[in-house]
């Protein structure tokens, strides 16, 4: 009986994952997906079982209507926040979008934390998104204590505490240690969904909660534009909620990565006689940094 409902159970998630393949009409496998193709996406051939280093009692927290909307409530606070321009060092954001639930990038994050570690995968990109970004973590806590809302709200709460370590530069470096602050306050990320686990180890309970946004920190590129004042940029006016962010309907470019190229200066010199203007040289000279 054992072996039969494990059999079962396999069954059903290559199911289920066929369906959700199927439903959206492409593979995952095609190495378009992905900047490298050596990197293998987090759905090519993953039929959604468990990983090796999940234990036996490992189960998803379904994300009902309320647990998507209480997520995306918390990261646009924080978000909210940042842009203000009033929050600590941080200068106003100009243009900053809202971030919304987005199905795909919520079933991709399932494939994720079904493996049950603290790593983030190789590869998540969809059709619509071309650069996600992905945030990981990993609470240990007693049973029964908290509520799944709340150790939800602790680690993205904690994300977002890498504030600390991080400069009004907006670190166009990317520092390890401020990587899932930065996620959290990227303008672009329009989209985003969460896979959450939850498993007992000894005495403990583990919850593993991934998230993808839709788009990633790009080495080089600021989290956000400055403006003078926040959302002084949205072309649709801003979100009644968060006053900071643009509204919903604000159109994105997500998978451009050339937007904040540094470009060289432009250095004209000019030489006049009595007559006007006698001839004109042009060089290119990089901004100093």
């Amino acid at each position: 009986m054992f072996r039969v409902s494990h059999i079962y159970v396999g069954v059903l998630a290559l199911v289920l994952f066929c369906l959700f393949s199927c439903a959206h009409g492409w593979d995952y496998c095609q190495e378009h997906w992905c900047s490298r193709p050596a990197l293998q996406h987090v759905a090519c051939n993953n039929n959604g079982s468990l990983g090796a280093k999940c234990k036996s009692g490992a189960r998803l927290i379904p994300m009902s209507a309320d647990m998507q909307q209480f997520i995306v409530r918390q990261v646009n606070l924080y978000r909210n926040q940042v842009a203000s321009g009033a929050f600590r060092k941080w200068p106003p954001a100009e243009r900053m979008a809202t971030v919304q639930w987005d199905p795909e990038l919520a079933k991709l994050a399932e494939l994720a934390v079904k493996q049950c570690h603290l790593a983030t995968d190789n590869c998540r990109n969809t059709r619509r998104f071309k650069h996600v970004g992905q945030i990981v973590g990993h609470v240990i806590f007693s049973a029964n204590r908290f509520s799944q809302r709340q150790l939800i709200g602790h680690k993205i709460y904690n994300w977002f505490n890498q504030y600390k370590k991080a400069t009004a530069g907006l670190g166009l470096g990317l520092r390890k240690d401020i990587t899932s602050f930065r996620q959290l306050i990227q303008e672009r990320a329009t989209h985003m969904g969460c896979g959450v686990l939850q498993q007992q180890r000894h005495r403990w309970q583990q919850q593993f909660i991934v998230c993808n946004f839709a788009r990633q920190n790009v080495h080089h590129e600021p989290a956000y534009a400055i403006g003078h004042k926040a959302a002084a940029g949205c072309q649709t006016g801003t979100n009644p909620q968060f006053p900071n962010l643009c509204a919903v309907e604000e159109p994105f470019d997500v998978n451009a990565v050339d937007r904040y190229v540094p470009k060289p200066t432009l250095l004209i010199k000019m030489k006049y006689s009595e007559d006007g203007m006698e001839s004109i040289s042009a060089k290119s000279r990089p901004k100093r940094a």
